[in-house]
């Protein structure tokens, strides 16, 4: 996302963190996902509401009319500041209405002291749609009906996650956009951990990691990054010993078997 669309993005960001207290703000996350669908489907809409060479007021005036009593208030106010903001594209808006609904639910989610439970269990349902290949193949597969897809998910976490969970993967699992599934999901694990306002580190390991040694590294890395980390864990045999850790883009590998691995590459090179 570049230009116009960063800076709008973050506005979007702070209008939701403004609505923190608002009692519509769970009703206005469903709201706004079905505003993303609506905008993603109808490339006219999208093409006007993106249309940088009409005033702020006529995009916003579109939308919120055409919104008027299919929404709730909170949704039709957001939907009409995402709508009078400058974006680079139509793809940009159409993420813009995803991430304020996904983060209105995940504000709900934290005012009901969810949130955490949440993001554990969008970094598993990510790792274990990973790991199965017919999985992540229906879920990605552009042929499978939406209905089929909310089915799969439902019958997956039925009694086993929270509904704000399972709402935002029915969603985001039929509505790619071109993303990876695994990448999708990484996202909304990332939009619960900001919403925390921490840093997503992603740790392997040969043995699960005890609450003194996740306490430890989770300590160590707040000292170098300077600011609070969530830790997700997940074990992963072939390291043989030690830990990898991932944030963002950035990999610290202390496993051993990286490090046989280097000290081989010296060897034979």
């Amino acid at each position: 996302m570049i230009g116009s669309s960063r800076a709008s993005m973050k506005t979007v960001r702070e209008a939701v963190d403004v609505a923190y207290d608002n009692p519509e703000l769970m009703q206005a996350g469903r709201d706004l996902l079905q505003v993303a669908d609506l905008v993603g489907r109808e490339k006219s809409l999208r093409d006007a509401l993106s249309d940088a060479g009409r005033p702020s007021g006529e995009r916003t005036a579109l939308l919120t009319g055409l919104l008027d009593g299919k929404v709730c208030s909170l949704a039709q106010g957001l939907a009409g500041t995402i709508a009078g903001l400058r974006w680079s594209s139509g793809n940009d808006l159409v993420d813009a209405f995803e991430l304020a609904g996904v983060r209105c639910l995940f504000a709900s989610a934290e005012k009901q002291g969810q949130l955490d439970r949440v993001e554990n269990e969008l970094f598993r349902f990510g790792r274990a749609a990973v790991a199965d290949p017919d999985l992540q193949l229906a879920l990605s597969s552009p042929a499978l009906p939406v209905a089929a897809k909310t089915g799969i998910i439902n019958d997956l976490l039925a009694d086993k996650a929270e509904p704000t969970t399972t709402e935002v993967l029915s969603f985001v699992t039929s509505h790619l956009r071109g993303r990876r599934l695994d990448q999708a999901v990484e996202q909304m694990s990332d939009l619960a951990a900001d919403r925390r306002g921490k840093l997503v580190a992603v740790v392997r390991s040969a043995q699960p990691l005890d609450a003194d040694q996740s306490a430890r590294l989770t300590a160590v890395l707040e000292r170098i990054y300077k600011q609070p980390v969530a830790l997700q864990t997940e074990t992963d045999p072939d390291l043989i010993g030690g830990v990898s850790v991932q944030i963002g883009d950035e990999v610290i590998d202390g496993s051993i078997a990286s490090r046989l691995d280097n000290a081989r590459r010296r060897v034979t090179g």
